[in-house]
């Protein structure tokens, strides 16, 4: 998000010499790396830690949270349109920027309550953790 923060900062300023849409490049690649990675970890992690009776679910669990995610950032956009000014429906007058500065914050705030879980967490099958790869030092 900070990414695309900085290219539409640069975009606003240069509103008037129009940016090729290769600008969108590096913000995608971005996110195309982040779910490439997390998404197979979300699934191992849900398919290792389900009880046995409801290892079928890991997968279908992801494509839960995706959907209610969508569901969940249309609200988003809907309040900040209902809030601030910065989602008219001319681009140029917005300020998107402001939104994704916005939601840099709130992933800041999400990865420090992710930290938070990850270090309470216990495993429920810990040997497994072991035999998939994670060292025993």
């Amino acid at each position: 998000m900070a990414v695309s923060a900085v290219v539409e900062s640069m975009r606003r300023q240069s509103a008037a010499v129009p940016l090729s849409v290769f600008w969108l490049v590096p913000q995608m690649a971005l996110v195309g790396v982040g779910e490439a990675f997390h998404f197979p970890g979300q699934v191992a992690l849900y398919y290792q830690e389900f009880p046995a009776s409801l290892k079928s679910m890991a997968t279908a669990a992801v494509g839960m949270l995706i959907g209610i995610a969508f569901y969940l950032s249309t609200a988003v956009i809907g309040c900040i349109r209902r809030v601030t000014g910065w989602l008219p429906d001319d681009i140029d007058d917005g300020k998107v920027d402001y939104v994704f500065w916005m939601l840099v914050v709130v992933g800041v705030v999400n990865f420090g309550f992710y930290m938070v879980c990850a270090v309470l967490y216990k495993y429920r099958n810990p040997e497994k953790v072991v035999e998939s790869g994670g060292s025993t030092s």
